[in-house]
């Protein structure tokens, strides 16, 4: 067969052409890590890196997520641990304004500190995420959701509960309205409410009470009577129930019906009255307004020094309130936390696992593709070489 000198070029030009691109494209690959450039590479491969790439990418848009509600979620939280601090000291300061060798300028004081608590506080109630946003806003979180008028602490943020989906179908709460905060506390000690009437004349003192069984829901008056001979009875009357319970009446004495429990001393003076009713909602602005009003009562007398340890007592009541409020609130905050912890482990785990897969797909298995440039390398050299060979055989070489 004969072969002219022009195809022999061409043939041995697109030989060498051929082992050259091969080296390259072996080359490109050992300096980029990839095994996959381009679908036409591989594509079954390339379908499966384009799939494992949304998955990663879905992943790490569902950990943007769980980072966000961490860093809600953290914030919440320490703005609610301050609020503890506060309320904390609140009642340090009732505890101590009780003491019987507290004045009245002291107690004046300990009221002034009292509503410098209170100014701290709703200060962390308007308080502000690491994105800007008011905590305890609900969707409204532009504005401060607390506004003071007058004396008078209101909230104007709305009911809604901020949520963040940090999984497929899997949402967290990442912030609570401040209406539920700050003012989801039931007054007195839970259950009902207890007073005396700002009428009474005797040192009738209302100290602990408590629940005993079922409490039958109802406003009580208990009223008590004082016969000549100084012997006193008492009567308990519910708006519903009608007359439910009496009996003689000693200092000292713990009256229990319908599921109250109250823990009396003192002695009370004809007519004196205590009323006990269903515990309904109280925010903390107004239980710390109450208790700086009540430590500036009078107390030249007997009577106005038992009106104002009363009133004190229902306030220390209405503060243990709030501070078990305030903890159930953080214990659901930790709960979402830990549940973002969890989430995360989850995502981490997930991601890991992606990624090997994605790179068992398209990164490059170094030993082989190093085995492949020798292999190109030797085959381009031995086409070059022979190309210089073939090329030198002529008939001129010859007859020299």
């Amino acid at each position: 067969m004969r072969i002219s000198t022009a195809d022999f070029y061409a043939r041995s030009l697109i030989s060498m052409r051929d082992r050259q691109s091969a080296l390259a494209e072996v080359q490109r690959q050992l300096g980029n890590g990839l095994r996959i450039e381009n679908p036409v590479d591989d594509p079954a491969g390339a379908a499966s890196v384009s799939r494992l790439g949304a998955a990663l990418a879905s992943g790490n848009a569902f950990s943007a997520m769980v980072d966000r509600a961490n860093a809600a979620l953290s914030a919440e939280e320490g703005a609610l641990s301050s609020a503890n601090d506060v309320l904390q000291r609140v009642r340090e300061l009732t505890v101590q304004a009780q003491s019987a060798a507290q004045s009245p300028d002291s107690r004046r004081a300990i009221a002034t500190e009292v509503r410098g608590l209170r100014a701290q506080l709703l200060g962390i109630a308007n308080s502000r995420g690491v994105d800007g946003e008011h905590l305890f806003a609900g969707y409204s979180v532009s504005a401060p959701p607390f506004q003071e008028t007058a004396g008078v602490v209101s909230y104007v943020g709305d009911a809604g509960q901020r949520t963040l989906e940090l999984s497929p179908g899997n949402n967290v709460a990442v912030a609570d309205a401040g209406s539920a905060v700050f003012g989801g506390a039931r007054a007195g000690n839970g259950t009902f409410v207890s007073a005396t009437a700002p009428t009474n004349g005797g040192t009738l003192l209302i100290g602990s009470t408590a629940v005993v069984g079922s409490f039958v829901p109802d406003d009580y008056s208990v009223s008590f009577a004082v016969a000549a001979d100084g012997t006193t009875t008492y009567a308990v009357t519910g708006a519903q129930s009608g007359p439910v319970a009496s009996g003689a009446y000693t200092d000292g004495d713990t009256l229990v019906f319908n599921g109250v429990s109250l823990r009396l001393s003192g002695k009370p003076v004809d007519g004196d009255t205590v009323s006990v009713a269903p515990a309904g909602r109280q925010d903390v602005f107004a239980a710390l307004s109450e208790l700086a009003a009540a430590l500036e009562l009078p107390d030249g007398s007997p009577v106005q020094g038992t009106a104002q340890f009363n009133r004190l007592n229902r306030s220390l009541e209405n503060l243990d309130q709030q501070l078990t409020h305030l903890s159930s609130v953080r214990a659901s905050v930790g709960s979402r936390l830990q549940a973002a912890a969890v989430v995360a482990d989850a995502h981490a785990g997930s991601k890991l696992q992606i990624q090997q897969a994605l790179s068992q797909v398209q990164d490059l298995d170094y030993a082989e593709a190093s085995t492949r440039l020798a292999q190109n390398m030797t085959g381009l050299q031995a086409a070059q070489e022979a190309f210089t060979r073939l090329a030198n055989l002529s008939l001129f070489n010859f007859l020299r």
